[in-house]
């Protein structure tokens, strides 16, 4: 169930509370997980992983907070995320909006709707991990490091990023992004639209990597729309659909994903599920491909920080350098 990327909206209402008397302040909060997890191409075997966050925040004179948010085993200088190197993001928050770089989501990320809503989870993220699930758009393309500006006024927000090559080759990817919220009696609802450049270097999109012989190359602007809605009653759905189109002369792979999902909570249960659909577009005599999954989880909250998963996925593709695969979990989940 680990969230690798740093919500600047978690770290700014952290910071709130460490820093409400206007001194430094440092938070700490961790996970730990414990259970079995098996799956077609993965022989049963025990699961255990601990997660330590340090939260730093500080508040100035007038009124700007600021912080970072560093993983126990993430600490140290970096120049990337890569090779271990991820879970550090640092922001700067005020009247003017929010500027966060590190290991954080880019703008359309930032404006996407998850199709996991009220995702029960699992201790080996299984329902997210199938080949039809898509949940970070173009930000791996890169290394990782990304700097975002966003800024929110009523129940509108858009956001902006950048994320550069290191090696000074590829040309910079950025993004924008835009989000508006809506209350209605009973619940609420969720709109977001962005687009994203990216200069890709055999890149795959989302889990698509294992499931397909295909991969980007060269310039594509990413498009997306998402909706979601919560009702009060404890019902979420949510609906996600996104175009990554090649900006070269002669077109490169072209892929296509649509997903949605559904979650809801009774007393201490939370069960969900999510279906995503990725269309493959092939360059030259490659043929087409079709990658589909579904996610399932189930999740019973006994109070305390403590809560029992299950998870399990399933994926199937066409695609002649793929395979059809299946993974799932049982364990407990621990939040401190």
């Amino acid at each position: 169930m680990k969230k690798v990327l740093f919500a600047t909206t978690a770290l700014i209402a952290t910071a709130g509370i460490a820093a409400a008397d206007g001194h430094t302040g440092v938070a700490l909060s961790g996970s730990a997980e414990m259970g079995v997890i098996g799956g077609d191409n993965t022989n049963t075997q025990f699961w255990t992983h601990v997660d330590v966050t340090f939260t730093l925040s500080g508040e100035t004179d007038g009124g700007i907070t600021f912080g970072a948010a560093v993983d126990l085993d993430e600490a140290g200088d970096a120049i990337d995320t890569a090779d271990g190197r991820d879970g550090v993001a640092i922001f700067i928050s005020g009247d003017f909006g929010t500027l966060t770089m590190g290991d954080t989501d880019g703008a359309l990320d930032f404006a996407m709707q998850e199709v996991a809503v009220n995702n029960a989870g699992s201790i080996a993220d299984d329902e997210t991990a199938h080949g039809g699930y898509l949940g970070s758009y173009g930000d791996g393309a890169y290394d990782g490091q990304i700097l975002r500006y966003d800024y929110s006024i009523a129940d509108f927000a858009f956001a902006v990023s950048v994320e550069l090559d290191d090696a000074d080759v590829r040309d910079v990817g950025y993004a924008l992004g835009a989000t508006y919220n809506l209350s209605f009696g009973g619940g609420s609802a969720t709109f977001g639209a962005g687009v994203q450049f990216i200069d890709a270097v055999n890149y795959n999109p989302g889990n698509t990597n294992a499931f397909t012989g295909q991969d980007l190359d060269g310039e594509y602007l990413i498009y997306g729309v998402s909706a979601s809605v919560s009702l009060d009653n404890g019902l979420a759905v949510g609906i996600a659909y996104t175009d990554y189109q090649s900006e070269e002369a002669v077109a490169d792979d072209e892929y296509t994903h649509i997903g949605f999902g559904a979650g809801y909570t009774f007393d201490a249960i939370t069960v969900s599920a999510n279906y995503g659909m990725w269309e493959i577009d092939a360059d030259g005599a490659a043929p087409d491909e079709e990658i589909t999954g579904y996610g399932l989880a189930a999740a019973y909250d006994f109070g305390g920080g403590l809560s029992a998963h299950l998870g399990y996925n399933m994926t199937e593709t066409d695609a002649p350098a793929g395979a059809d695969n299946s993974t799932w979990s049982l364990g407990l989940a621990m939040s401190f």
